[in-house]
Order: C-alpha cells, then structure tokens, then sequence
C-alpha cells in the first residue's frame, strides 16, 4: 500500500509540475512570435546557452560507474553547453525520489525505469510523447516489438535500452538420468516430459511463468480490444489452467511460487529443477554459487506457449513532462541508447540491445564455444521473436497481480479453476474502472 501512496504522489506532482511547465512554454512561444525579427539570434543564443540534464538510472554504480562516467565525458565534450548530472537509484527508492525532486519544484530530465513504471506514469501523462516530440531519425533505430512497448493508443512514452532475453539454461545430467534426449521447445512437450523427469530423477523438469506471462505466452488476450474489460475468463483459459492443476496436483510441477527467480534459482542450483529460463546475466551468479551445476549446463530456446512469443524483460528511458530541458533531454536520451553505446554496454554485461542494427552485431554470434557465447548467440536468434509483456495500459502492476490470483487460488490453495478465474476478472475489472 505505501508504495501505491508513493506512486500517485509523484503523479500527482508531476502532473502538477507539467502542467506548470506546459503554461510557461505557451506564454515564452506567444513572446517569440512577437518578436521575430531578433527570432534567429535568440534561437542560436538558446542552443549555446549552458543545460544541465539530471539523469537518473537504477543500480548500474558502483559496477559501471567508470564506464557511464566514460560516456558522460564523450557527450559533454561533443555538447559543450550541456552537463550531465548522473544520480543512480535503488530500484525500490526511485519512486519516493520521484516524489521529492517533482515536490521541490525540480524534475530529472532523463530517467531509467522498468516498463510497468513507465506506462504508469506515461497513463497519468507525466511522460513526454516521443511520438510527438523525438524526431523520425531518433525513434527509427529501435527494435519495433521492444519500441511498442510502452505505446498507449497514438503515442509512445520511452526509448527501450537493455534487454534480458530469457534462454533456457538446462541440467544435461539431469537429462540423461532422465532418458530424455529431445530437448523440448514448448509447454505442451514438456508437460509430456514432466512426469518421466520426475519420477527418473525427483527433480520437477521446470517451474511455470508466473499465470499473466503464461497467457501472454499462449496468445490469450488478457483485455479486450479497447482494454476497457478483461478478455481472458474463457475457455481456453480454463482448460489451460487445468492442465496445469492437474500436474501439480500430483507434484510433477510445482504449485506455488511460479514464476519466482530466487526460488527457481535455489532449485537449479541443488539440482532439483532440470530448466530455468532466464537472461545470460545469470550464468556468472550460477558459476559462483554452483560450479558443479554450472558445468553441466547446455543452451536453448525457452519454453513457449502456442504464440511462440518468449519474455524479453526491459529496462526504458524516459523524459517526464515536467523537465524544463525536453529537446536537450531526449536528444541525451537518444544518445545513451542508439545503437554505438548499447553494444558497448553489452560487452560489459550479458544484456541484449534494444536498436536493430547492434543486435545484428557479429560480437554476439562470433563465439560459440563458451557456454556464454552460446548464450549471446541463442539471445541475437530471439530478437524477434521476443518481446517485454505490456498491456499498453497504466496500472499494469496491480492488473498483473489480478491476473496472477487465480492460479494461487486454483493451484497453490486448490481451489475451483472457472471460481478462481471469476474472482480475477472481477479484480481486473474493477481495476480497470479506477
């Protein structure tokens, strides 16, 4: 509850703030106009003048601080009048931060946030269109898929920067106790699979998605075509679900905590789980905590449902409304995330660009020796078939967590599988009339 409190406070002052912006520029436009004789000097005196762009990013120091500090001289140097304020967040401070600098008056002109966060924002309108005010060149270098986003209706709210594709990461020993030799590319295969894993090995064959990305995954449309209702009480639905009951009602999948990294983590690496999906970050951790697992790790596509779509988590960039430097904060913003410095940032962690051309980079398919170039490769291969899971709505969260009750109440607490859906539709319904 206190972080919806903070949530729309900072709203609330955003908006506020904007809209405070947004008469200050009407009144300096009617001035330009009155004065156009002197129109060109005062345009080459504005371009001079000195900017100062607050941009703020989520938990890249102290790993990165030398390297974004390396970017911010480059773009001060080839922007002489702009400085580049850097301030880097903890994800779960950066809403309250918000809060305060909107509150005092001030606004970061460029910041780092997650998907959710930004359709949030970009829903109550505390987010700049880049549709209406980035140019063609800027937003044409995007990945479309990653581009939409964060598009609502007409317009779109943040440049899309680092990717974590999600990869199969699967336990080759584990495979072969099994007698399983075809590795299995979708749900409906691996549901055939689970039991013989189970039963040969005691460990489950892999843990669910949490319930909203397994629809997404099987093409289920969770709201209707004017997301104004929910859509995903069908049918389809139930008899999805209840495929998934029956497994976990016999303990050869697991019936909570789908979905959950550190939990499946936790199972991979004591050999209790013979698949996680995630992004090739994660083969460092695993390597370090369990070297034993880790050498017995083999690459492949994740999992999908009928859509053939996987997760591409993402992380965005975005202007607020209320900064009082637009066309000098997402001409930075274009910079940090076309396509140059996103491969620069990727050969220092394992994260996948956003923008076409550095996803077509030969770096990640030159190596495929190592099981982290395997990676890179299996992560330039998923491109474009992957995807961050938006509903183009604000309050994706808490529709998320709607959607997400009915597996907890059919599978986790057993209860009745179309009851369950019932009760989420409800939820999201009423969600949606807030």
């Amino acid at each position: 509850m206190k972080k919806k409190r903070l949530i729309s406070t900072a709203l609330a002052v955003l908006m506020a703030a904007g809209t405070i912006l947004t008469g200050c520029g009407s009144s300096a436009t009617q001035t330009g106009t009155s004065a156009q004789t002197s129109g060109s000097q005062t345009q080459a005196a504005a371009s001079s003048a000195p900017v100062t762009v607050e941009f703020w990013t989520i938990s890249l120091q102290p790993t990165f601080t030398d390297f974004f500090n390396g970017l911010i001289e480059k773009y001060e140097k080839e922007n002489p009048n702009v400085t580049i304020k850097w301030t880097d967040l903890p994800y779960e401070s950066i809403q309250e931060k918000l809060v305060t600098s909107a509150a005092g008056g001030t606004s970061p002109d460029v910041v780092n946030l997650n998907t959710q966060m930004a359709l949030t924002l970009a829903g109550k309108g505390a987010l700049v269109d880049l549709n209406k005010e980035a140019t063609a060149d800027q937003r044409s270098v995007y990945i479309q898929s990653l581009y939409d986003s964060t598009v609502i209706g007409d317009s779109a709210y943040s440049f899309p920067w680092y990717a974590s594709p999600n990869i199969m990461f699967y336990n080759k020993e584990l495979f072969s106790k099994a007698g399983i030799t075809d590795i299995p590319t979708n749900y409906t295969d691996a549901n055939k699979l689970a039991k013989q894993m189970k039963d040969a090995t005691g460990a489950y064959l892999y843990n669910p998605p949490e319930f909203f990305n397994l629809l997404f995954e099987n093409g289920i449309s969770i709201l209707n075509s004017d997301n104004t209702a929910a859509a995903f009480n069908t049918k389809q639905t139930a008899d999805l679900l209840t495929s998934f009951k029956d497994l976990t009602s016999q303990g050869i999948l697991p019936n909570n905590k789908w979905g959950s990294w550190d939990d499946e983590l936790k199972l991979f690496e004591t050999g209790k789980l013979a698949i996680i999906s995630s992004s090739g970050s994660s083969l460092s951790r695993i390597k370090d905590e369990a070297p034993d697992v880790y050498k017995q790790i083999a690459v492949a596509a994740p999992l999908t449902g009928s859509a053939g779509m996987s997760r591409n988590a993402l992380m965005d960039v975005v202007v607020p409304s209320a900064s009082k430097n637009h066309e000098e904060a997402i001409k930075f913003a274009a910079w940090i995330t076309n396509d140059e410095n996103q491969l620069a940032f990727c050969k220092q962690v394992a994260v996948f660009p956003s923008t076409t051309k550095a996803s077509q980079d030969s770096y990640f398919t030159s190596d495929t020796t190592s099981l982290e170039g395997q990676a890179r490769a299996m992560s330039a291969k998923l491109a474009d078939t992957s995807k961050d899971y938006s509903l183009g709505v604000e309050g994706q969260s808490d529709i998320q967590d709607d959607v997400n009750k009915a597996y907890e109440k059919a599978i986790t607490a057993g209860g009745d599988v179309q009851s369950a859906l019932d009760n989420s539709e409800q939820l999201v319904n009423a969600e949606l009339k807030k």
